[in-house]
């Protein structure tokens, strides 16, 4: 998915410091995808349900520091990237 697609982001993005703008465009991509997988295409309500957890545990496992499935990877490698270089709460 490009960002181009979604034409306040580029204009957004500009305003975040460059060294978190690899961050941001990772959170972009998740949220905009989760948004997809619920409400585009012609999927039915199951399958789209279906999607979504299998979204949550590609989502679980990066955060556990696991790799995710490769059904995403746009998506998960760029936000395990960033997971990996954030700091510890």
């Amino acid at each position: 998915m490009s960002v181009d697609h979604y034409e306040n982001f580029p204009v957004a993005s500009l305003l975040c410091p460059p060294a978190l703008r690899p961050a941001v465009v990772a959170i972009y991509h998740f949220a905009r995808t989760a948004d997809d997988l619920a409400d585009e295409g012609d999927a039915s309500t199951e399958e789209r349900r279906q999607a979504l957890r299998d979204y949550r545990a590609d989502l679980t496992a990066v955060a556990a520091g696991q790799p995710p499935s490769s059904r995403w990877p746009q998506v998960f490698t760029p936000l395990a990237g960033g997971a990996s270089r954030a700091p510890a709460a």
